[in-house]
């Protein structure tokens, strides 16, 4: 069985209600966001640690936290982290992600055609940001991961630019010309 599809299925059922650390589960829930690979140890380990079967190491989290950029005290919180969206400063942080979703959009209304790709993967994610937010369950950690991943969107569709270089036969001695006088 696919390993994520267990992870749905195992958190759906509950079975990781007790875990420890709970933010974790939420790193795992997001697309861009990675527990396993960077904690380097297999996913049906932290399926078990999440169960309570086993445990991560504080190293093995604090990689967790240094490849996802996001602060080790917030991994090992006991209660998940939530966004409160009578906060001002909440409140501009979900403009902040729905700003890029609409940053993607422009591009793909200018003819970017990677921009338009990822658009279609783009507004699913944040329609279900914004309907995250506006019910006032959003989680700190799916904040951060549908940053990373509209930002990653926009990274991924700009076009790239040319590249400098010199003409064949167009190439100049500067050091001739200038002793030439």
């Amino acid at each position: 069985m696919d390993w994520y599809l267990q992870f749905l299925r195992e958190e759906g059922a509950g079975l990781y209600e007790g875990y420890k650390y709970p933010n974790l589960i939420e790193v795992q829930k997001q697309s861009c966001l990675y527990v396993g690979y960077f904690a380097n140890v297999t996913n049906e380990l932290v399926l078990a640690a999440f169960r309570g079967e086993e445990e991560l190491t504080a190293d093995e989290i604090r990689r967790v936290a240094r490849y996802n950029g996001i602060p080790y005290s917030v991994l090992t919180c006991p209660k998940v982290i939530m966004l409160d969206m009578s906060r001002r400063r909440h409140r501009k942080m979900v403009a902040e992600v729905d700003n890029l979703f609409i940053r993607l959009k422009c591009m793909a209304r200018e003819g970017n055609q990677k921009a338009e790709k990822y658009l279609e993967w783009a507004d699913r994610e944040n329609q279900k940001f914004l309907k995250a937010a506006h019910i006032n369950k959003l989680s700190y950690i799916h904040y951060l991961g549908a940053k990373r991943q509209l930002s990653d969107y926009i990274l991924f569709a700009r076009p790239k630019p040319t590249k400098r270089g010199i003409l064949p036969g167009k190439a100049v001695r500067h050091d001739l010309e200038e002793n030439a006088f």
